[in-house]
């Protein structure tokens, strides 16, 4: 298994659009605007996301992950890959504290920011992913999202994630809140795709 630690940059506008999407307004308040770009940057600097994934041959895939890409279409990969994307449970405190306080907009303005830093963690594992594919002269499909309560246990389970400090809660909801969890799929590169990487490392 691959873990890795590493910084995102929260994109402004796709931050507001969440929040936009969460107080169910089409345009936020001025004075929230403003100071939007400080929180974001503040998150940055505060929180590292982590992050792991395995990757298992075809003939080696647990059963439940074969079951699940099938449903959605995917059959006889060369390989899958589990993968885990979290910000950390410190956010989800400050969530909770800023509730107790009665902190209504700045919950939800964190609560954007976490969502999109989840995305973006994720994305960030899916190019690391891209990466090991290519290398074995593969390219990896579009992911799956994991949501099912047994199939994200069987992923936690088969992954370790609890000595990451991801898990399920008692009401079978992951834990920490802002993690992603997905099933991605490898395929043979193209013939052609596979005969432009070959030229292009001939070239350099």
């Amino acid at each position: 298994m691959k873990i890795k630690k590493f910084r995102i940059k929260p994109r402004l506008p796709v931050v507001a659009r969440i929040l936009k999407s969460i107080m169910g307004v089409k345009a936020l308040p001025s004075e929230m605007e403003e100071i939007l770009p400080q929180e974001v940057e503040s998150f940055r600097q505060q929180v590292i996301p982590s992050g792991f994934y395995q990757t298992w041959s075809r003939d080696e895939v647990p059963a439940g992950f074969r079951a699940a890409l099938e449903l959605a279409g995917i059959h006889k990969p060369m390989a899958v890959s589990a993968l885990v994307a979290t910000v950390g449970a410190e956010p989800e405190e400050q969530i909770s504290a800023m509730l107790m306080n009665g902190e209504t907009q700045k919950t939800q303005v964190t609560t954007a920011i976490c969502e999109e830093s989840a995305e973006l963690s994720f994305q960030f594992l899916l190019k690391l992913l891209a990466m090991d594919a290519k290398s074995d002269d593969c390219e990896i499909l579009e992911p799956v999202a994991v949501t099912e309560a047994v199939l994200l246990q069987e992923v936690l389970t088969v992954l370790s994630a609890d000595q990451e400090g991801v898990n399920l809660d008692s009401a079978f909801h992951l834990s920490p809140r802002f993690t992603r969890v997905g099933l991605v799929a490898w395929s043979p590169l193209s013939k052609k795709k596979r005969a432009a990487l070959l030229s292009k490392k001939r070239s350099t």
